[in-house]
Parts: C-alpha cells; structure tokens; sequence
C-alpha cells in the first residue's frame, strides 16, 4: 500500500528551462519619436548599458527576460524595452507614463 501512494505522490521535477537569454539580442541603436515630434537615439551596450541622446543614464538592470530587460534610473524611475522575436520594438518611461515604438537606423525619418 505504501508503494502506491509513493508512486501517485512522487514530487514532479521542475521542467528545464531551454530559453537562454542573450543580452546581445537588444543590443543596437534604436530611435523613437515623442509626444513631441522630437527624435530620440537609445543605445543599448552588449553589456546592457543603456544610453539615450548619447547620455549614461546610470540606469541599472532591474530585471532580464527573454523579450524584456527592465532598468531603473538615477531618480528611480523604471524603464523597459520590450522585444518580439526579431528586435526591440517598444521603450516604456515610466516618469511619462509612455511607451514608444522603435525603430531600426535604417528607418530613421527625416
């Protein structure tokens, strides 16, 4: 009897995680646009360091995933980028409260 309630109460092992995550995949110059109409240059280090306008904003990694990597800046606010399975696409400033599109270099407008 207690061989079967061995058996049915066996703790599952937790399933490997096969995602790696690759800090170089953000990794690049992005551009986005804000509210208003001005163009903005992120730069993202393979070591994660994150610039805009050519600015170190000692922002540190708060959090990594695979799609995501999460800072926080100087004055505590938390910014995001936010990628599909290509690219980043998106940035999130949380002092604005707003999320960007990013571009590419090559689709700068001009």
């Amino acid at each position: 009897m207690s061989f079967l309630v061995g058996v049915f109460h066996t703790p599952k092992r937790p399933a490997k995680s096969t995602d790696q995550i690759d800090p170089l995949f953000f990794a690049g110059t992005w551009y986005f646009t804000d509210r208003r109409k001005r163009e903005h240059r992120i730069e993202i280090g393979p070591d994660l360091q994150l610039t805009i306008d050519g600015e170190n904003l000692s922002a540190k990694v708060s959090e990594i995933q695979k799609y995501e990597v999460s800072y926080i800046d100087r004055y505590g606010y938390k910014l995001e980028i936010r990628a599909n399975e290509t690219r980043p696409v998106k940035f999130y400033d949380e002092s604005e409260n707003m999320t960007f599109d990013l571009r590419p270099d090559s689709a700068r407008l001009n």
